[in-house]
């Protein structure tokens, strides 16, 4: 039987991942709010944006909450340290991707000004980080539960 003393340290990658989301999502829609912006563009851009983020989630970001996951069950059966678990989910080339894509966005403002486009941007990554979070939180809370 294993403790979870380390059960925020395996929740705090799918939170930074929902907080990043759910932030890019507020952003996005900030935008409808907007005079120019009219619900003929909204619901299809959010429809594209909900399609291109399920696309990027199934191809680029289903295989780090695996990874991730297969870290958490790592630490809990105590075959790694934490040290080396930060180091693997913070310092790897699959969350530089992530951080990457938020970068992006948040760069992308100052260069794009038109809104719609940038709804689009923010709702595609935030819908994409959001899912990943929301997988991992599913399958860690199954690895915690199998550790017990």
């Amino acid at each position: 039987m294993t403790n979870n003393k380390n059960h925020l340290l395996i929740c705090l990658p799918g939170i930074l991942w929902l907080s990043a989301g759910v932030k890019l999502l507020l952003k996005a829609s900030a935008a409808v709010y907007q005079p120019e912006f009219s619900f003929k563009i909204f619901a299809p851009l959010a429809m594209g944006a909900w399609v291109i983020a399920s696309l990027k989630y199934r191809f680029l970001l289903l295989k780090s909450v695996s990874s991730q996951n297969e870290l958490s069950r790592q630490l809990l059966l105590e075959t790694i340290s934490k040290q080396n678990y930060i180091k693997k989910s913070f310092v790897s080339k699959r969350f530089l991707i992530m951080a990457a894509m938020i970068a992006i966005s948040l760069l992308l403002r100052r260069y794009i000004h038109n809104e719609t486009t940038l709804f689009f941007i923010r709702s595609t990554i935030g819908y994409a980080l959001i899912k990943t979070a929301l997988t991992y939180f599913a399958k860690s809370h199954k690895t915690l539960l199998e550790s017990i």
